[in-house]
């Protein structure tokens, strides 16, 4: 199979933004990742966007095509006026788990996400990461995909 990178990141992407509870989470989602917070307003938010990393590429031996593993990141970005009252921690914490939800747990018995066989695997390494803005309106989390390309 050839690799089409485009359409793993299309179908990487349309499995997480059209998800139900994406959507009743996020304001604002898309692949286009604005400058944090200075590029999204906070009656956008809160937001998520995938942003594409390097990929990494693993060549086994002559003659044997490489093992490639493709990598991105959702960021999702939360305002709060009064964070003192809503907690962003709260929202950080539940988008968290759905991010982890659609990616690791996709229904069937062996729990690998494959997206629909265009990858061998998709997960989520090395972490989830909180970035919670103590002292401002803003916060941010990022979740790290990497999807291992047979």
């Amino acid at each position: 199979m050839s690799l089409v990178r485009e359409d793993i990141y299309v179908a990487l992407a349309n499995l997480v933004f059209n998800d139900a509870r994406v959507l009743a989470m996020f304001v604002t989602t898309g692949r286009y990742l604005p400058t944090i917070f200075a590029g999204i307003e906070a009656n956008q938010c809160p937001a998520l966007f995938m942003f594409q990393h390097p990929e990494m590429r693993v060549n086994v031996g002559k003659g044997v095509p490489p093992k490639r593993t493709l990598t991105c990141a959702f960021v999702a970005y939360f305002a709060s006026e009064t964070p003192q009252v809503a907690l962003t921690a709260t929202a950080i914490n539940n988008a968290a788990d759905v991010i982890d939800d659609i990616v690791s747990e996709p229904g069937n018995p062996g729990n690998v996400q494959t997206l629909g066989g265009l990858v061998e695997h998709v997960y989520i390494e090395p972490a989830i990461e909180p970035f919670e803005g103590l002292l401002q309106e803003k916060s941010a989390l990022v979740a790290v995909v990497r999807m291992l390309v047979p």
